[in-house]
Formats: structure tokens, sequence, C-alpha cells
């Protein structure tokens, strides 16, 4: 059963993946892939966050600076921002609290986004 379930996983994950591809196409989107396999902390979260996302070195690495990027983003304009989270279970299961507080941010930026009639999708990819 659990070969089952595996097999079953990996074909969603890659059926994810075709679909962030296709989104990606669309003119005017932005996609930004943060690979969670070594993002265990806030600090990993939030660093790997900004090189992905291309956060400028006035970045002050805590969540109120985070929540300023996500809702400013004029280095990369789009109509629409795709974050497409791979493994987010680790940093979940690591830091809840912090990983609550990320998905919090997240929602808030997606609120003013649409506000601005632009699209803001975060995708977190577990097992």
């Amino acid at each position: 059963m659990s070969e089952f379930l595996n097999v079953s996983s990996v074909n969603v994950k890659q059926d994810i993946l075709k679909a962030v591809e296709q989104i990606a196409a669309e003119p005017g989107t932005k996609v930004f892939y943060l690979d969670g396999k070594k993002i265990n902390s806030k600090e990993t979260f939030l660093s790997k966050a900004a090189e992905v996302m291309q956060f400028p070195t006035y970045f002050g690495a805590n969540w109120d600076a985070f929540d300023e990027c996500i809702t400013y983003l004029t280095w990369c304009p789009a109509e629409k921002y795709v974050i497409l989270y791979d493994h987010a279970e680790i940093f979940a299961q690591a830091e809840p609290t912090q990983y609550q507080i990320a998905l919090d941010i997240l929602n808030s930026a997606k609120e003013y986004w649409e506000a601005n009639n632009i699209t803001l999708k975060f995708l977190p990819i577990t097992k």
C-alpha cells in the first residue's frame, strides 16, 4: 500500500510542476521556486526567499522586512506572481509557529495584490 501512495504522490507532484510550467509560460507571470529541502528555520526561509525573489540588498532578514518586500516587488514587476514552495513540510514541522507566520504574511500579501488587480499564488508542495 505504501508503494502505491509513493507513486501517487510523485505523479501528483509531477502534475503540479507541469501546471506551474504552463502558468509560467503565460505572459506577465513571474514564478519563484523555493526548494525547501534545506529550509528548516525562520532564518533559512527568509534567506532563501530573499535569494529566490531577488529582494533588494536592504532586506532586513526579519518578518517585517519580508512583509514589506513581498508586497513591493517593484524590481520584478508582473501581472501574476506564483510562489512554488517544494518540501514545505520541513519548515512546517521544524518550526510550526514561524511557518504559520510566513503563511500569514503570504496570505496578507495575496490580499494586498488582489486589491491591486494582481494575482499572487502560494503553492506549498509537501511529500
